[in-house]
């Protein structure tokens, strides 16, 4: 009986863990909104007036909300899932906080999960101006390649576009998602425009990798980084 209770226990853990992950190839659910704040920073919205559907969210996902006072509902926030908000009204933050404060009639709350909390968010103070805005996908009809073409011809399995970096994965990252990549040190990143690869960060380094306005930055993790480390600046990339 004490063994199977603990083959349930590790059973619900590992369920836990595994809805925590977001491992959609692409998120269909977008709301095509971006939070813009000064000097042009930016990052997409995961929701908009509508609550996170997925049980928990962990450090290295990403999820940015606005809520507008046409939302009735009670906001939901994940501890574990490194919170941001910002008050804003008028167009301007009016408070910093990690506790859900009411929604002003003049304004919104922003409120960011994992990497957009503790990467994206961080570049702001109260008193910066932000804005909403709307934009249309690079992408028609989520068409998004499957595969990476590396220089020595061999191919690399694309994990997932514009979201938060997994472990062991490889993800694609173009100018919807953000200004930069913001992902953690703990990857390998480099970015391509015109087939030509730009930039590249090595793994430890913190600072994020601006993501071209008509390219893309590929980020990979652990067993993934031996398959796209070898590039070099001038190299040529392409995606299938």
């Amino acid at each position: 009986m004490k063994r199977l209770l603990v083959i349930l226990l590790v059973l619900s853990l590992f369920s836990v863990i595994t809805v925590a992950e977001d491992k959609r190839f692409i998120r269909e659910d977008l709301p095509n909104k971006q939070l813009v704040g000064p000097d042009g920073i930016y990052m997409m919205l995961t929701h908009y007036n509508r609550n996170i559907t997925i049980k928990n969210v962990v450090g290295y996902e990403q999820e940015l909300a606005v809520y507008t006072p046409d939302f009735k509902e009670k906001i939901k926030i994940f501890s574990s899932g490194l919170v941001n908000i910002f008050v804003v009204r008028n167009d301007v933050i009016t408070e910093i906080t990690n506790k859900v404060p009411a929604i002003p009639e003049d304004g919104y709350l922003v409120v960011g999960h994992g990497r957009a909390g503790v990467a994206f968010m961080v570049q702001f103070q109260v008193g910066d101006k932000v804005a909403i805005r709307d934009y249309t996908p690079q992408v028609a009809n989520n068409k998004y390649k499957q595969t990476i073409l590396m220089p020595d011809g061999t191919e690399v399995t694309i994990n997932g576009w514009n979201r938060g970096r997994g472990a062991d994965e490889v993800i694609v990252f173009n100018s919807d998602y953000a200004d930069k990549s913001y992902s953690n040190e703990w990857g390998f990143e480099f970015s391509v425009e015109n087939d030509e690869v730009l930039e590249i960060r090595p793994v430890a380094k913190k600072e994020s990798i601006a993501i071209p306005e008509k390219g893309f930055v590929i980020s990979s993790h652990g067993n993934k980084n031996t398959l796209v480390n070898s590039v070099k600046e001038f190299d040529l990339v392409e995606l299938d």
